[in-house]
This record gives structure tokens, C-alpha cells and sequence, in this order.
């Protein structure tokens, strides 16, 4: 990790929280470790957050390009996160599942209140699902200009949702449990900084 990187960060996130909940920080570095295999091991995303209220664990970081994402749900239904807004209308929304007849990550956009559908060309560079012993990963990368016509963009803040279904697999219907955040990406990493600690989420879970 890059101290200057995490301290600015950490700036970022302590203004933002003044306003309210306190936002989640992405770590903009210039290489990432990331392998996108559906396993999140050691030190591969230096920011995990566990949700309280979905208790979906989600692991990110970029790389100024990409946005690499593990998210690690408690139960085998479906799994989804959504950036651009703090309602399902008008989000962009990465949603998955994996069971034993087979595995399935779609690109969606919010239609409706609670409605939402695939788009014709999803942005979705690699992805992969695999089971956990209660629950199931599915860990992704995606450029940081969303479907829906936003950005990702350093320094701004950006709403996204969490979701899950306990048990269905099929993407239409209304999720077990849904919650709302912030998110900030960090400036990105320059030349010759040197090594951080502790970024603005917990580094280890």
C-alpha cells in the first residue's frame, strides 16, 4: 500500500463523513494483484468492508482503469451491487449466482423501482463465481464508466446498493435484504511514493 494514497484517502472520507455515513474508500493504485478466480486471498484487495445489514463482504480496489470487485455473500441465492444511485432506477447493476447446475453474472441497469434488465452490451472485462460453505463469491473486474453513463471518478463521491436473495437464483423479484452507501475512489498512485499502512476500510477481515 502507498501512504500518500491512504492518507489522502482517509482526508477524502473524514469531509464526506461529516455530511453522514461515513463513505467507503477505493484505493486507486497503478498495479493490482488481482486475479480474478472467484478467491480472495491475502493481501490480493488492500479494503474489505463487511455490511452490516446484508453482511456481504465486499473487497475492492483499482487500478485507474478498472475496478476490481469480490463480493462474498453469506447465502447461495443471488448476489448484486449497483453503482450510480441509491435506488434500483437508473443503477448499474452487476448481479450473479453460482449453484451446482451452473453459474451466471449479468450487467444490468435499473428499469424501474425494483425492477431492472440486462443491457445489450455489457462492459464486464472478467468474472468468476465459485461456492463458499454457506454462501458464494463472485469477483469481477469493469471499467470505471459505468452502462449507465456515470463515472467512477477520483476524489467524487458515488452512491451504490447492495442486494441479496437468500436462496433464488432467477434475477427478477424483490431481494431478502438490500442496503445503501458511499463510495470514494482515491487519487491515483504516482511515481516514487512510497509504501502505506492501513487504508480506509480494514485491511484483513
Amino acid at each position: 500500500m502507498k501512504k500518500l494514497l491512504l492518507a489522502s484517502l482517509l482526508v477524502f472520507i473524514s469531509v464526506f463523513a461529516l455530511a453522514g455515513d461515513k463513505p467507503h474508500g477505493i484505493v486507486n493504485l497503478k498495479t493490482v494483484d488481482v486475479i480474478i478466480d472467484g478467491k480472495v486471498t491475502e493481501g490480493e484487495y488492500p479494503t474489505h468492508f463487511t455490511d452490516s445489514y446484508t453482511g456481504i463482504g465486499v473487497n475492492w480496489v483499482s487500478d485507474g482503469k478498472l475496478l476490481y470487485v469480490a463480493l462474498e455473500s453469506p447465502h447461495q441465492g443471488w448476489a448484486a451491487i449497483s453503482f450510480g444511485e441509491q435506488k434500483i432506477r437508473g443503477s448499474s447493476m452487476i448481479i450473479a449466482y453460482h449453484d451446482p447446475s451452473g453459474r451466471r453474472v449479468d450487467e444490468h441497469v435499473g428499469s424501474w423501482v425494483s425492477t431492472h434488465k440486462a443491457i445489450e452490451k455489457p462492459k464486464l472485462v472478467d468474472f468468476k463465481t465459485a461456492k463458499t460453505n454457506s454462501g458464494m463469491i463472485v469477483e469481477f473486474s469493469m471499467p470505471l464508466s459505468l452502462s449507465n453513463g456515470q463515472a467512477i471518478v477520483p476524489g467524487q463521491p458515488m452512491p451504490f446498493m447492495l442486494a441479496y436473495h437468500k436462496s433464488k437464483t432467477s434475477f427478477k423479484g424483490r431481494p431478502s435484504r438490500k442496503s445503501a452507501g458511499m463510495l470514494i475512489l482515491g487519487k491515483p498512485e504516482q511515481e516514487g511514493q512510497g509504501e502505506q499502512a492501513a487504508p480506509a476500510d480494514t485491511t484483513k477481515k
